[in-house]
């Protein structure tokens, strides 16, 4: 009987066991010390743990030399985020050590990131056949507006180094039944085209 009892509670515990392991696979355990890239340029360093403990991160470049040390003690839980934006394009890699042990690593690939230019653009219809165009940028820029009707040009207009601009065309000969284009762009790569309606 005694063989039995043991037996049993060996058997409770392989299955038990082998569920928690089944679980664990379909949804991965969050570690209380790691590293995770939480936008295109941010790691975020998660420490979980309410004991002291010495948390160090070192990043390195392509060339495996030493960009940045962080070295942190804390008895609580707390978030830190490291920005690569500022940082020349390459490969970089975190390393993430809690009392000494390699815990956590990640690499950013800061190739070929280029910033998109930030510009709004509006066209609005403001009577029958006029219609007023806004273009603002954050940054000054060469400006092009191209007006198409039935898919030909109609007018084309330029503007040199300006931030924006707001103008109010008057469409003279040109039929309400028409296909209205207006096509924007700046010369740091801004492109839109806008459906007069």
């Amino acid at each position: 009987m005694k063989k039995v009892i043991i037996a049993l509670i060996f058997a409770v515990g392989v299955s038990v066991s082998a569920m928690a392991n089944t679980a664990g696979s379909e949804e991965p355990e969050k570690t209380a010390v790691s590293l995770k890239k939480v936008d295109q340029n941010k790691v975020q360093l998660f420490y979980g743990l309410h004991e002291e403990s010495t948390i160090l991160v070192k990043i390195f470049d392509e060339n495996h030399f030493l960009v940045q040390k962080d070295r942190t003690v804390s008895k609580n839980a707390f978030a830190k985020y490291y920005d690569f934006s500022q940082l020349a394009p390459g490969i970089y890699k975190v390393e993430l050590f809690s009392n000494n042990e390699l815990v956590d690593e990640i690499e950013m690939d800061m190739r070929n990131i280029a910033a998109q230019p930030t510009v709004y653009s509006s066209l609005e219809k403001v009577d029958n056949n006029k219609y007023k165009l806004l273009v603002n940028s954050i940054l000054a820029s060469d400006m092009s507006v191209y007006i198409y009707s039935n898919d030909q040009l109609i007018h084309e207009e330029k503007f040199d180094n300006v931030t924006g601009f707001q103008k109010l065309y008057k469409m003279e000969g040109v039929s309400s039944n028409s296909k209205l284009e207006f096509f924007v762009k700046t010369s740091d790569g801004f492109k839109n085209l806008m459906a007069a309606k």
